[in-house]
């Protein structure tokens, strides 16, 4: 979540002001770790019947998807109430 303000904040000094798809994007991220993470924990395992990678795969890929929803979601959120607050800030006189 930091991280996406953050990167929010340098893309408002950019004078780019299209954050909303990246501050979903950066905060989601992290489940893309998650399912690489995965992967390779299932290298190690000894799985030797078809229905075992669709089983893992399956519920792996819809709990990462799940999981990217969700952090992209609080992110954005987050980001919104980021710019809210600086913009709120400004006094136009």
């Amino acid at each position: 979540m930091e991280l996406a303000i953050l990167f929010n904040y340098f893309q408002l000094c950019c004078e780019d002001y299209n954050w909303w798809w990246r501050s979903f994007c950066i905060g989601g991220s992290c489940s893309i770790y998650t399912f690489l993470y995965s992967c390779y924990y299932f290298k190690n395992l000894q799985v030797n019947t078809f229905a075992t990678y669709v089983l893992y795969f399956g519920y792996t890929t819809l709990t990462t998807m799940a999981m990217f929803l969700m952090t992209g979601s609080i992110s954005s959120l987050a980001c919104l109430w980021f710019n809210i607050s600086i913009f709120g800030s400004i006094k136009v006189d």
